[in-house]
């Protein structure tokens, strides 16, 4: 039914042998983020592709067999790096060691590959630079090379995608196909963009327990999702509530107990306060965070609230996760002239719902996904 993808190494990469996601800086340097699991589906592995990938790969009469994976990753430390070095969240998908899986330490190697990018969510195209992804096929390189004859190097700086920076859950479907060879390899790419905060880092763990893709560890993996989710969904559906209720000026109690509520009740400080619960975990010496640069969970909310009030605010058309909306709905969002309570509310519900939008789709679509005889857990 399916299998582990990380269990077949490409020696001369010390790498598993599917798509990997990271940023090539320099033409030579790379960075990686963490596979934290990774699925190969082995009975009608075709039925696993949404149609318009399928359409893709019907396209080429010569691709004969089509490898198709669910692959996991923790991309918190290659935010990290981004962050430091001022770099925009722009991704490369790596397929050498898929495409090289025979290779050996200190070898070269280079292939031609049509790519292409569908299905996403917080993943954009990159269609006005030429060594970006777009939804068609389009050719790249792909190389493996020696450096001071000692490093290997992958690259070049191409398959480029780009990652909404404030979305917790982000996912995209690529397609890699070499060329003169008859195979192909669909990926369906789940991103988790931070996972120091106790709710994302209890996603993380509840993704890594895919482990040798064992049906016993499917389930699993599925039964601590389903729990992670809710239990994320939760907080997040509280936060939204004693946010939206102080914006509105709905009076705050003390909750099922019955006792009197000791907390904040000015909305700005509500606010401040149930975002820095968030991050509770990290701060309170609990997590495992050291020095960083990429924002928590907190300030991912915050400023996707401040998109959401800026784009309300803006004519024409303009990219998602653009600074300048993000900067113009900050602007409003402290000026009581420019926004009102209840535009408040209103921004932060709909954010906060789709954040637990993503959490959901998560789980749905890998319990689908990982479908064990058409019965999950």
């Amino acid at each position: 039914m399916f299998r582990s993808g990380l269990d077949s190494q490409c020696a001369g990469l010390k790498l598993p042998c599917v798509p990997h996601i990271g940023r090539v800086d320099g033409g030579a340097e790379c960075k990686l983020a963490r596979t934290l699991a990774a699925v190969r589906f082995i009975r009608e592995p075709h039925e696993k592709i949404p149609s318009e990938g399928f359409d893709l790969l019907m396209r080429r009469d010569n691709v004969m067999d089509i490898e198709v994976y669910l692959a996991i990753y923790d991309m918190q430390d290659l935010r990290d790096y981004l962050y430091k070095t001022d770099q925009p969240y722009v991704v490369n998908v790596m397929f050498q060691p898929w495409l090289f899986p025979e290779l050996s330490y200190r070898q070269s190697a280079e292939i031609g590959v049509e790519a292409a990018i569908f299905e996403s969510s917080g993943v954009f195209t990159v269609a006005n630079e030429a060594e970006g992804l777009v939804k068609g096929l389009r050719p790249f390189d792909q190389k493996v090379w020696v450096k001071d004859k000692v490093y290997m190097c992958m690259g070049p700086d191409s398959i480029r995608c780009r990652v909404d920076r404030h979305r917790l859950v982000c996912s995209f479907w690529s397609i890699c196909i070499p060329v003169g060879q008859e195979r192909a390899i669909a990926t369906k790419h789940v991103l988790l963009n931070e996972t120091h905060t106790h709710i994302s880092r209890e996603l993380g763990a509840a993704c890594a327990e895919v482990g040798d893709a064992s049906v016993a560890a499917v389930l699993q993996h599925l039964q601590k999702l389903l729990m992670a989710v809710q239990s994320a969904t939760n907080r997040l559906s509280k936060l939204m509530g004693r946010c939206e209720g102080a914006f509105e000026g709905v009076h705050l109690d003390g909750g099922n107990s019955g006792a009197p509520y000791q907390g904040a009740t000015a909305p700005m400080e509500v606010w401040e306060e149930q975002l820095q619960l968030l991050d509770r975990s990290v701060n309170d010496g609990h997590g495992n965070a050291p020095l960083r640069s990429a924002p928590l969970l907190s300030d991912m909310i915050r400023r996707r609230v401040y998109e959401d009030l800026g784009r309300r605010r803006r004519k024409g058309k303009f990219p998602p996760d653009d600074e300048e909306t993000i900067e113009l709905g900050a602007q409003a969002f402290f000026a009581n002239s420019a926004a009102t309570g209840s535009e408040r509310a209103q921004a932060v519900h709909r954010v906060l719902i789709e954040c637990i939008f993503d959490l959901e789709r998560l789980a749905e679509s890998n319990a689908e996904m990982l479908a064990v005889d058409g019965v999950t857990a």
